[in-house]
């Protein structure tokens, strides 16, 4: 009877213990897939299930304290070594953010004494292959009360790559330096944690619902029906269908959004009959709207029959995908070049704020005026050696107007004129564009680093991380703001084709089509990134052409160091992730935020015709206030002197003036003296 009782009882206990484990929130952290986005997603717990079995969990669980006594002194320290390991590990891909949010770990040092210490901490985080290390130094007199350790918005070092693969490591490691006798404590149960804002995140093993397939075993299917799938990795995905009878088949693949580190290329899919034939190459239509890429390919009467489509993957790259073919008749499809404009220019004035009815003339110092200024001076010149009895004339107004005429009509535009002389280490817009351009087609090209692509393609205007812009540009015109500034109007960017500068490097790279008269992948790729990225970047520059006075002159220079900071727009096409460092943090946020387009969309037709469409809608959101106040690098080109135009005038006023009293009291000294003069003697 006992032994039943028993049994009992432990039989309980076991279910209880399983039940508990179930409903435990650790039970509910095994089913959390390490760092995800989302709510919570990148929040990590330190926790310890025992004092040496510490890991990072999605919900605090463990043990409430780990603590111990130290005999530690100054000349002999003690050192603590605390490792935590995410547990669940990795299962999700992730892309990593570029700061720390917030590290607070509840580290308590006492003395015997009471007083509350301080000790020196140390802490690496690795995530990844990314390895980084913050210290805290100790404090050395004491106190009532014990304060945290805190990180908020640590830059983190990513320079090993940004995305966390499913089952790397997530590690945390802490080291504590005590030097001081007494009793320790580290306090979790959520008083020790990170957070870690990822942006992104995919399960593999959720996207992937297409397989088992491969070239050698496809899935049978109908060729419209719609199709969900990823490439993961280096994968084939292989579909086995019935081609019907039809004069146009088109394929519709949307491929979802991903961070470009992990996106795949996106070659024309293998479309091969049962006898083994590949079919011909399709025309393509190419559409990145900055949420999905969707792509068409179009074949034109191909023969009836089962036919085998393949999509094949690269390693260490993951995308989901939506795929569905379509059997029609000949017309006007996605893909005729008809459904393309003839041009795709700049949408200049996207970014312009003040009123374009009413704009300002700018003109370039002119060397009109300085050639009358030098006419006069020699005229004045003239008239200065003639001898006067006038002192006060000559002294009073000829003099000083001879010299505002120097200062203000020779010296002041030759020094402007030599402002506005383009300097040796300035570019152009022109030539910005075109450095932009090729820096673009450098890294698009295959076997480039995808974090190489990710931090030269967000980089604004292309310029990296201690990069200095030093830009001359020409202005035609200033508009006025309600603000009382004046924004400033680019005629280049009026006329500026995105198609004819774009094709324009393709054709300079010397990059010809495959033998089968299609574009190479890397043109497709460069194509579309310079299409959004070139906009976006001259967007930011029309933006930040805003100047607190009227200006001067129509020549303007910029000179800014570039610094490294958040990017905006999305996960597979980052912008304006620098900025000029006179440009506080916060305003170019805000800057960001206001001006990113509603949409964009960039369309690429590989057909008869190579075309180029831009479909560009800008924010509403726009406004004076989100333009930073003050110089950040942006000057006009000026003379020696403030009002030097005011001051030739003043100048050649004077000179007028005094050399016209001058000649009246010449005539009227000449007319006195005739009046004494006997006649007789005039002949004399």
């Amino acid at each position: 009877m006992f032994s039943m009782q028993r049994s009992f009882v432990r039989w309980w206990c076991l279910t209880a213990t399983l039940l508990l484990s179930i409903v435990s929130p650790l039970g509910a952290s095994l089913a959390t897939a390490g760092l995800t986005s989302g709510d919570g997603g990148g929040e990590l717990f330190l926790s310890c299930r025992e004092d040496n079995d510490c890991v990072l969990t999605p919900t605090p669980v463990g043990e409430e304290t780990v603590s111990g006594q130290t005999t530690a002194t100054a000349f002999q320290p003690e050192t603590l070594t605390f490792e935590f390991q995410a547990d669940p590990p990795q299962q999700h891909v992730a892309l990593l953010p570029d700061t720390l949010r917030e590290l607070e770990i509840d580290f308590r040092h006492q003395t015997e004494a009471g007083s509350w210490f301080r000790p020196a901490l140390e802490v690496r985080l690795v995530l990844g292959e990314n390895v980084n290390e913050w210290a805290f130094e100790a404090q050395n007199l004491p106190d009532f009360s014990s304060s945290t350790y805190v990180l908020e918005n640590e830059a983190l070092d990513l320079d090993r790559g940004r995305v966390l693969w499913a089952n790397e490591p997530i590690r945390l490691f802490i080291t504590v330096t005590l030097d001081r006798p007494g009793s320790w404590a580290l306090n979790m149960r959520g008083a020790s944690a990170l957070q870690l804002d990822v942006e992104w995140s995919l399960d593999p093993e959720s996207v992937n619902s297409d397989e088992p397939t491969s070239t050698t075993q496809p899935k049978d299917t109908a060729f419209e029906d719609l199709h969900r799938g990823a490439l993961v990795g280096a994968d084939h995905d292989c579909w086995a269908f019935e081609v019907e009878t039809h004069e146009v088949l088109r394929l519709l693949v949307e491929w979802e959004q991903v961070p470009i580190e992990v996106e795949q290329p996106h070659g024309v899919p293998d479309l091969i009959t049962a006898a083994g034939r590949r079919a011909p190459v399709p025309e393509v239509l190419v559409d990145d709207d900055g949420d999905s890429v969707k792509m068409t390919y179009r074949w034109r009467a191909l023969s009836t029959g089962d036919y085998t489509m393949c999509l094949h993957g690269s390693p260490e790259k993951i995308q989901p995908y939506v795929w569905s073919g379509v059997f029609g008749y000949e017309s006007f499809g996605p893909t005729d070049p008809t459904g393309f404009d003839t041009t795709s220019y700049y949408p200049q004035g996207a970014a312009i704020l003040g009123n374009l009815d009413d704009p300002y003339t700018l003109h370039g110092q002119g060397v009109a005026l300085l050639l009358l200024s030098f006419a006069l001076l020699g005229v004045f010149g003239l008239m200065a050696m003639r001898q006067t009895t006038s002192y006060g004339l000559r002294f009073g107004m000829f003099v000083p107007g001879v010299v505002l005429l120097l200062l203000g009509g020779v010296l002041h535009p030759l020094w402007a004129m030599a402002d506005e002389v383009q300097q040796e280490d300035e570019i152009t817009l022109d030539e910005l564009i075109e450095m932009r351009l090729q820096q673009l087609w450098d890294v698009s090209a295959d076997g480039v680093p995808e974090q190489t692509l990710s931090t030269h393609t967000g980089a604004t205007w292309g310029m990296l991380d201690g990069e200095s812009l030093k830009l001359k540009l020409t202005v035609e015109q200033a508009v006025p703001l309600s603000d009382g500034r004046w924004q400033l109007i680019v005629p280049e960017l009026e006329a500026l084709r995105l198609d004819s500068v774009i094709f324009g490097q393709v054709a300079k790279g010397q990059t010809q089509g495959s033998q089968d008269g299609m574009l190479e992948s890397q043109t497709v790729r460069f194509v579309l990134l310079a299409g959004r990225s070139l906009l976006l970047d001259l967007l930011m520059l029309e933006a930040l052409l805003v100047v607190e006075e009227l200006p001067e002159s129509s020549v303007f220079h910029i000179e800014t160091t570039m610094v490294q900071t958040q990017a905006s727009g999305s996960i597979a096409a980052p912008a304006w992730g620098t900025r000029p460092s006179a440009i506080p943090a916060s305003e170019w946020v805000r800057l960001q935020a206001s001006l990113f387009p509603e949409r964009i969309s960039i369309s690429l037709c590989d057909c008869d015709l190579d075309l180029l469409d831009v479909t560009f809608l800008p924010s509403n959101g726009f406004d004076e206030a989100d333009v930073p106040q003050g110089d950040w690098g942006l000057r006009n080109a000026v003379g020696l002197l403030p009002y030097g135009s005011v001051m030739m005038w003043s100048g050649l006023l004077l000179g007028v003036v005094a050399t016209s009293l001058e000649v009246q009291r010449n005539v009227r000294a000449q007319q006195l003296a005739a009046r004494y003069i006997p006649r007789t003697e005039r002949w004399k």
